[in-house]
């Protein structure tokens, strides 16, 4: 299943094998006359750096070494721990990278011939501005490559225990971009700065927690000048792949994958969850549409046709399956990435997110959320008992810790800097969702509830699924009769689309959503667009929290009904008819089928359904806790009568 790389350059370890020795050698020593007017200057505070240089004199450059310090934190003269070598050779091979794309920007760009113009002296004065910006960028992208996969090796070694780790970084005091061989001193002069007169870095966790934040911030301060380099075209128009390792970069966005290894499941069946149609029904819709992911292009036509949630919710009583749910579409998931040969990461958030110390949960949740952007996998990220780490914030006695991931995850799903390529669903799995923060609530764009068995079929089969173990020993030892005209697990097959679930006529569960519904029926119009308006404007009125975001949800509730379609069987039996296409190919198909799909339901029956449905879902949750508070009451006063009752009785008893 080979696809199209031709944008797609590969970097080679013969390509990166005429830099090591260079490389090597700043390691052992690196020399760099410091600016200490930064110190000034800034407000980063330097005196680390100043008071070991003060001595220095005016020109005088300054010498620290890298591995020297390697082997103070390895604690032996004669063999690095096994940490630190990873962490030298992470920083060797970064730099050697950075050095091989710089090079290859210098032929492709024209600098090598303004370089050979400028060494002979024939370089036209008209000439130096470009020869200046185009070494800026040349020495621009040397960092950038170098850090970005310095940050991806090393952030791969211990990362739970790198998370818990709180060192104090107080950022880079200069960033030198005017020629290659500047560039690699004064990073890596500053980095043995850092780990030789901060005093702080003393063990090898230390040494991975310092070279990750050194290095991303490099790279962060290269992304914040990448407006200002020129002549940048030749470098930003191709991807580059590290040969036998998972590191790409394109450009001067971070694309490098992250190796992490996902979670284990338990293999499940969606057909052995009873009951939760509707749930079931979505989730292996979502799965579909995950996989119609194109890597090459690095989109999802999906999301183009508007059906596929980057944040969904499914809620309901303790035992009615949310768990199983998980389980189930993480092993559909994985099956059909295995058949199609894409990569998949089951990635659920970690029970210890949520740190003791300030700012370490931002920073864990910043560490679970970099996976998911990785365009070269399909992810499906779980959040389980999701309100005990996105509980409401205004609620009495939530943790410092809770805000943290609260502002971490809406930054990381909605904010500025928040791509969703379309690879990857985030899911949560709740019994309480009242309790969830509102926020985050509405950016989940699909809700299921679950209320697990309910009809005298999901109990008869949720009683198969349990004795069939003894029926495969012994069938004789199952002596009950068998219902005539019944087939066990039948009532539990999933429907081929969501219409199949629902009746013609809405059916109402909230008394007052049903009055306001009526009241602007008599009004208006139920088929025209005048009749939306004036109901969600009454919404509004009577459920002050319903807002603009929540209409885009509805919107994307339509689109996921008007999408709901499965693909076609051939499609999986033979990924070269559709799967490994072009994305433009993929597109087209998908918008035929979708066509065909419209001639089967009406615009405005499934609008009004999900609009409803919606609604009714979101007023449910938000009142859930009122009802809970109601019945908590009611019970100690019965309790409380109950007692008063056995007192005027005399039915007392020690």
């Amino acid at each position: 299943m080979e696809r199209n790389e031709s944008s797609l350059l590969k970097i080679t370890d013969a390509d990166l094998e005429p830099f090591r020795e260079e490389v090597t050698g700043y390691l052992k020593t690196v020399q760099w006359m410091p600016d200490r007017s930064k110190s000034r200057s800034t407000d980063i505070d330097l005196s680390f750096l100043t008071q070991a240089a003060k001595g220095l004199g005016v020109q005088e450059e300054d010498q620290l070494s890298i591995l020297k310090n390697a082997i103070r934190i390895s604690n032996d003269r004669i063999i690095l721990s096994n940490v630190s070598n990873q962490v030298l050779n992470a920083v060797r091979r970064g730099y050697c990278i950075g050095r091989y794309l710089a090079d290859l920007y210098a032929t492709s760009s024209g600098l090598e011939l303004l370089q050979q113009k400028n060494q002979d002296g024939s370089l036209h004065q008209s000439e130096l501005p470009e020869f200046h910006d185009k070494s800026q960028t040349q020495s621009a992208i040397l960092l950038f490559a170098a850090s970005s996969y310095i940050v991806h090796r090393v952030g791969n070694i211990f990362p739970d225990e790198q998370s818990s780790i709180q060192i104090d970084f107080n950022g880079i005091p200069e960033i030198v971009l005017n020629r290659p061989s500047r560039t690699i001193q004064s990073s890596l002069y500053y980095y043995a700065a850092y780990l030789e007169r901060t005093g702080i870095v003393t063990s090898d966790f230390h040494l991975l927690k310092m070279t990750s934040l050194y290095f991303d911030r490099c790279v962060q301060e290269v992304q914040m000048r990448k407006e200002a380099l020129k002549y940048s075209g030749p470098f930003t128009a191709n991807q580059y792949k590290l040969e036998k390792e998972e590191f790409t970069i394109q450009g001067f966005e971070s694309t490098q994958s992250v190796s992490v290894k996902g979670m284990a499941f338990n293999p499940t069946r969606m057909e052995d969850i009873v009951a939760n149609k509707q749930a079931k029904h979505l989730f292996s819709r979502y799965v579909d549409r995950l996989l119609c992911y194109d890597f090459d292009a690095r989109k999802n036509p999906m999301n183009e046709l508007g059906g596929l949630p980057s944040i969904t919710l499914a809620d309901g009583k303790p035992g009615t399956g949310k768990s199983m749910l998980i389980a189930a579409t993480a092993t559909l998931l994985h099956e059909k990435c295995e058949q199609l040969g894409y990569p998949f990461l089951f990635w659920p958030l970690p029970e210890n997110i949520v740190s003791t110390f300030q700012g370490g949960t931002a920073e864990r949740a910043m560490e679970w959320f970099k996976p998911m952007q990785d365009p070269g996998k399909i992810v499906f990220a779980p959040i389980d008992d999701a309100e005990n780490n996105l509980e409401e914030r205004t609620r009495q006695g939530v943790s410092a810790g809770v805000r943290e991931f609260i502002g971490v995850f809406l930054r990381n799903t909605e904010g500025a800097y928040a791509v969703n390529l379309g690879n990857r669903m985030i899911s949560l799995f709740t019994n309480i969702p009242d309790q969830i923060d509102k926020a985050v609530l509405s950016r989940i764009q699909m809700r299921a509830s679950m209320e697990g068995a309910s009809s005298e079929a999901d109990f008869m089969d949720q009683d198969f699924l349990w004795w069939r173990k003894y029926n495969e020993l012994d069938s004789r030892f199952i002596d009950a009769a068998k219902p005539n005209g019944f087939e066990f697990m039948d009532a539990q097959k999933l429907p081929s689309t969501l219409s199949d679930l629902v009746d013609a006529e809405y059916r109402f569960t909230q008394t007052d959503v049903k009055t306001i519904f009526e009241q602007v029926d008599k009004h208006h119009d139920r088929t025209s667009h005048d009749f939306f308006g004036a109901f969600y404007h009454e919404i509004q009125q009577k459920y002050p929290f319903f807002s603009s975001r929540d209409l885009r949800n509805i919107q994307k509730a339509v689109d996921a009904r008007i999408i709901d379609f499965d693909l076609p069987s051939i499609w999986w039996e033979k990924p070269e008819d559709f799967f490994l296409k072009d994305y433009a190919s993929k597109l087209a198909m998908l918008k035929e089928l979708m066509k065909s799909n419209m001639k089967g339901v009406t615009f405005t029956q499934v609008r009004l359904y999900e609009a409803l449905n919606y609604i009714e879902n979101a007023v449910r949750i938000n009142q859930t806790g009122v009802q809970r508070e109601i019945k908590e009451a009611a019970k100690r006063l019965y309790i409380q009568d109950e007692a008063m009752k056995k007192m005027r009785s005399g039915d007392v008893h020690e």
